[in-house]
């Protein structure tokens, strides 16, 4: 076990355990562990299955939801300082993360692989919704964007991400 609470993600969250010190520290780990998650599977198969693709990358990314949900979660309704500082120092760190994923290239096609090839009908209902939902989130993102387009995109998700922390 972790010495730090988001990082111990058995049961419900030891919300009275959380502090502000924690959450940085846990995010840039649970960050490096969704990247590198994503960077092994891409690398590791060429054929791309639920298994070998789809399922790492959920199962890493509902590990960084579980923890950033607490702090979320306290930062509005036991919000102090401290609190508020961490929290909006790991926003713009989610927001790059989130638009450097749904401009991932070679993670859209081995998306793109799943669903236009036999695995796709191997799938149930809900495992199909979550491959169209990537695929419509990659549109979303900006991948059919030119680079300079892209890059533009990424400034903008910053800034936004920055605006709506100042709004909160």
């Amino acid at each position: 076990m972790s010495d730090n609470p988001l990082l111990d993600l058995t049961g419900l969250p030891p919300f009275s355990s959380i502090h502000p010190e924690h959450v940085e520290p846990a995010l840039d780990a649970l960050l490096a562990e969704c990247r590198a998650t994503v960077a092994r599977v891409l690398a590791e198969n060429s054929t791309y299955t639920w298994a070998n693709l789809v399922q790492p990358i959920e199962d890493v990314e509902d590990k960084l939801s579980r923890a950033w949900s607490p702090v979320g979660h306290m930062n509005s309704v036991i919000n102090s300082e401290a609190l508020r500082a961490a929290y909006n120092a790991c926003l713009p760190k989610l927001s790059e993360y989130g638009t450097e994923m749904g401009q991932n290239e070679a993670l859209y096609q081995a998306y793109r692989q799943i669903a236009e090839g036999p695995e796709y009908t191997r799938l149930d209902t809900a495992q199909r919704k979550i491959v169209d939902n990537a695929l419509r989130d990659f549109k979303l993102s900006g991948i059919a964007l030119a680079p300079a387009q892209r890059e533009r995109y990424k400034a903008m998700m910053q800034e936004l991400s920055s605006l709506h922390a100042k709004f909160e």
